[in-house]
């Protein structure tokens, strides 16, 4: 269960009165006025891995506003594929381990900082970064990832290319060209076809620290 101690719990409506974070979040077509929102005005460090789609269907949480920087000690992750997934916005910079995101709504308006990859997938969602993005892969597979600044040299799509970001991602035409020759043979990824399970599989190996991507 998430702790509260360095944020306080809004309901829905408050928060949305009182944050405007529908201004820069798009709710989709849930109904949240059951939900709350959590809130934190200056920086706030989390110490553990952060699931969004655990955050909004365990602890009725539909989103996390920090007013600061956030850092993660651990994992930002999201394993929903619908959308169906607690938001994160945060205006300032956001820290992580990994970030591996599905269906989520996730804006951060400063620099996003990971110390292994960035590998974001699902149609439904999207990531907006306002400033750098620093980390040692970024891969989009039919994902709105958008990044103002700079991208690692690594940075890899599948798929759907937010016409921005056609100068700063490398089109790839199947997992065989992101993978490692091991993990690819492992994984099976002969097309992007393969299905969602190599998804699956290769976030867990993300998540593991195992290294799986094409240095």
């Amino acid at each position: 269960m998430i702790e509260t101690g360095s944020y306080e719990l809004l309901s829905f409506e408050e928060a949305r009165d009182r944050l405007r974070f529908d201004r820069e979040i798009s709710l989709g077509l849930f109904d949240l006025s059951s939900f709350r929102i959590a809130y934190c005005p200056r920086d706030f460090v989390y110490v553990g891995d952060i699931e969004l789609y655990q955050w909004m269907w365990c602890d009725k949480i539909a989103g996390l506003v920090v007013d600061g920087d956030m850092t993660i000690e651990g994992d930002l992750m999201d394993n929903s594929f619908d959308g169906s997934a607690a938001f994160l916005l945060t205006r300032g910079d956001l820290r992580a381990r990994t970030v591996t995101l599905g269906g989520a709504e996730v804006v951060v308006r400063g620099d996003m900082r990971a110390e292994g990859p960035v590998f974001n997938n699902s149609s439904a969602g999207r990531c907006e970064i306002g400033g750098s993005l620093y980390a040692s892969h970024l891969v989009t597979d039919d994902h709105a990832t958008v990044v103002a600044g700079r991208t690692p040299a690594r940075s890899f799509a599948l798929g759907y290319v937010d016409p921005t970001m056609s100068e700063k991602l490398r089109v790839a035409d199947s997992y065989l060209d992101i993978l490692t020759p091991e993990a690819a043979t492992e994984f099976d990824a002969r097309g992007r076809g393969a299905g969602p399970e190599i998804v699956v599989r290769i976030v867990t190996a993300i998540r593991s620290g195992r290294p799986v991507l094409r240095a």
